[in-house]
């Protein structure tokens, strides 16, 4: 069976990396035989995959999910990626075309269609109803009305870009509902989207393999260390991170923080590990090795999310590394954690539950409530296009 993966880009954020271990785990399996379309920047650090047929963007990576966006929807760029990927499919003549992430299903519909062959969109968030993530900070998810959306647009970009933003998503809401199958990456995105998409959904967690990454198993770190780690934004919560360690540090208790990552709140981090010199390091983007021995050798990874997470492998991340991971309530959390490892996104309900680990960690070893493994989910996943394909 032979599957064209599209991606919107090879490297951005977690819902890229799952689709590029999908797509490894697929080419494992003797039935399939898989190519990956996708774009990259000129300032990406992954190698080329032998499986990967990617168009090139002359720029750099961008640092938020709206510059991303705005660089993707250029209508120039836009153009010249849809022609790879129809080249590269008239080329690779698939039998199911399957959408990694919420752009590339403008390509994936136009192909499924000029081939007479099914196509699959995989959701791993909410772009669906709005580019932004400012509308679903509360943890809520709720279709918006043209003015709400075009509010939001606009604390974000320029009058033009907010109104060709908000065309274009409506656009691909409607192309979602053209695709055979939904793939959402947890039971809560496939409630929340539900009500406002037509196609049959089935629910595939993200995939995370860490076998053989990093180096060996760090000892852990004398001192009580924390790491937060991913995309330094408010949806992440990055600003609560902040503010319930500052009380925390003041207060006396001797801890190592470490803050991983890039985004728009860049400046924050710095501020606070300048502040705070002896306590905080701040070390941007890490190689992938170096930051799981960082992950390794630390006691509790922090994801203060304000914005329902759908699947973060950042989480996932953590726990198969042999930390303990706490997280806000949010999205679909509560899926990946138990439930006294979570806590509600505000400063006091953070600190108490950190106060809880600090005070006995050995209640809180490290725990996953469900089963990420890609061999497992490539199995599933298998089964869809073969169902897809043949009916059985």
């Amino acid at each position: 069976m032979r599957i064209l993966m599209i991606s919107d880009t090879i490297e951005f954020s977690g819902a890229e990396e799952s689709v590029v271990t999908l797509a490894k785990s697929l080419c494992e399996n003797k039935n399939i035989k898989l190519r990956l379309c996708s774009t990259r920047f000129i300032d990406n650090r992954m190698e080329r995959l032998s499986f990967e047929d990617s168009h090139v963007i002359n720029r750099k990576r961008p640092l938020s999910i709206e510059e991303l966006y705005s660089t993707l929807l250029n209508p120039i760029i836009l153009a010249r990626n849809l022609r790879h990927c129809l080249d590269v499919a008239d080329d690779f003549r698939p039998d199911v075309v399957h959408s990694g992430i919420f752009i590339s299903v403008l390509p994936s519909i136009i192909i499924a269609k000029r081939l007479k062959v099914p196509v699959i969109e995989h959701i791993h968030d909410y772009r669906v109803l709005s580019l932004t993530d400012l509308p679903f900070l509360e943890g809520a998810v709720s279709q918006l009305s043209y003015s709400q959306e075009l509010k939001y647009c606009l604390k974000k970009v320029e009058l033009y870009k907010a109104i060709f933003a908000v065309g274009f998503r409506r656009l691909f809401h409607s192309l979602y509902n053209q695709c055979d199958l939904l793939i959402a990456v947890s039971n809560f995105v496939k409630r929340s989207l539900s009500p406002y998409l037509k196609p049959p959904i089935e629910v595939l967690y993200n995939a995370v393999d860490i076998e053989n990454e990093g180096r060996s198993r760090e000892k852990k770190r004398d001192k009580v260390s924390i790491v937060y780690s991913g995309r330094l934004s408010s949806a992440k919560g990055f600003p609560l991170f902040l503010r319930a360690f500052d009380l925390l540090l003041k207060s006396g208790i001797d801890m190592e923080i470490h803050i991983t990552g890039m985004g728009e709140l860049e400046p924050l981090a710095h501020h606070f590990a300048e502040a705070y010199k002896k306590n905080v390091q701040f070390h941007g983007f890490l190689p992938r090795n170096e930051l799981y021995d960082l992950i390794m050798s630390s006691h509790v990874t922090v994801h203060p999310s304000l914005w329902p997470e759908p699947c973060p492998l950042s989480v996932i991340k953590s726990v198969k590394l042999g930390t303990t991971a706490i997280a806000s309530n949010r999205g679909g959390l509560p899926e990946l954690l138990p439930p006294k490892y979570l806590f509600n996104p505000k400063q006091k309900d953070l600190r108490n539950k950190l106060f809880k680990f600090f005070r006995n960690p050995d209640e809180f070893p490290p725990s996953l409530a469900v089963d990420t493994s890609p061999e497992s989910i490539a199995n599933r996943l298998v089964d869809i296009y073969r169902l897809l394909t043949y009916g059985v």
